[in-house]
């Protein structure tokens, strides 16, 4: 498979995971644009485990759980109601099982 092929490959699924993160969010946090910042920080993630994968230093999926686990513990910006809390932390582990399972495929994609 060609390095521009791969490199198609990967905007298209960006693309797609955007579009689906946009729909698919809860109705609190769904706005009417897309959140540039949050794709862009989706992205980067995605990249770091990509490069991290292709590198042979697998230790960084546990960093990266880490990380995440510790930024995502209480937002700051959502009411006390832990029925709310519960959903949020339900989406959020849900976008980042599919975040690293997209990064598994990049590294399968650029490994061949």
């Amino acid at each position: 498979m060609s390095f521009l092929l791969k490199i198609i490959i990967v905007v298209l699924t960006e693309a797609l995971l955007a579009a689906g993160f946009h729909f698919f969010s809860p109705r609190h946090l769904h706005q009417k644009k897309m959140d540039c910042r949050s794709v862009g920080k989706g992205i980067c993630e995605r990249i770091l485990l990509t490069v991290a994968l292709l590198n042979n230093l697998p230790h960084v999926l546990t960093l990266f759980g880490a990380l995440k686990l510790g930024t995502r513990l209480k937002r700051k910006d959502m009411e006390s109601n832990a029925e709310d809390e519960a959903k949020y932390n339900d989406y959020y582990l849900v976008g980042n099982f599919i975040s690293v399972l997209v990064c598994i495929l990049y590294y399968n994609i650029f490994k061949r």
